[in-house]
């Protein structure tokens, strides 16, 4: 077995980004390609990143002799990605609250009308990753169906204020990639 370094990625540069716009906006076809203006970059992200989680139960389908596994099978299988936002802007604000109505006055000051409970966004998303140490390698998620939900507490001390986030993926994505190893 042949080893190579090229191909381990670190991810996290100044450039990572999740974007999000309304659902059924047009998506990009290529690594590279412009976004629509639709979508809207959720802006700083906590130092932990964006994380991948790949979820689902196993059954073991087990035979009458001796009860071992035969098979298994996959059931409930999914994808979600969490993300942390730092910044209190419109869009983490109305990801995270039910916001019914939203107003800002000339004085500068934002007044919502909040519902007590929770909800689902569903967004469409892009997510873009560069390798700290090339830019020119990339990996990009789209997404044409993404939920997302608040997922844990906001907390405001004496650190950033922060905005935890987990979506599901919901049907099909596309995923890119710089393609290293034929480089």
């Amino acid at each position: 077995m042949t080893v190579n370094s090229e191909l381990a990625r670190i991810y996290g540069s100044d450039s990572d980004s999740v974007h999000l716009a309304p659902f059924g906006t047009v998506l990009p076809t290529t690594l590279n390609g412009v976004l629509d203006a639709a979508f809207e970059d959720v802006g700083w992200l906590n130092g932990d990143g964006i994380t991948e989680s790949l979820s689902g139960t196993v059954d073991k389908k087990r035979g009458f002799q001796g009860k071992r596994v035969i098979r298994q099978s996959m059931g409930e299988s999914g994808t979600s990605i969490a993300f942390v936002a730092l910044e209190s802007k419109d869009m983490t604000n109305s990801l995270r609250y039910h916001e019914k109505s939203v107003d800002t006055t000339v004085t500068g000051v934002r007044k919502a009308v909040r519902g007590s409970g929770q909800r689902i966004s569903v967004r469409s998303a892009v997510i873009d990753l560069f390798d700290q140490d090339d830019e020119d390698v990339k990996e990009r998620l789209i997404i044409p169906r993404f939920e997302i939900s608040p997922n844990g507490d906001r907390v405001a001390g004496s650190d950033i204020v922060a905005y935890p986030f987990v979506g599901e993926i919901i049907g099909d994505y596309i995923h890119l990639s710089t393609n290293l190893e034929d480089a």
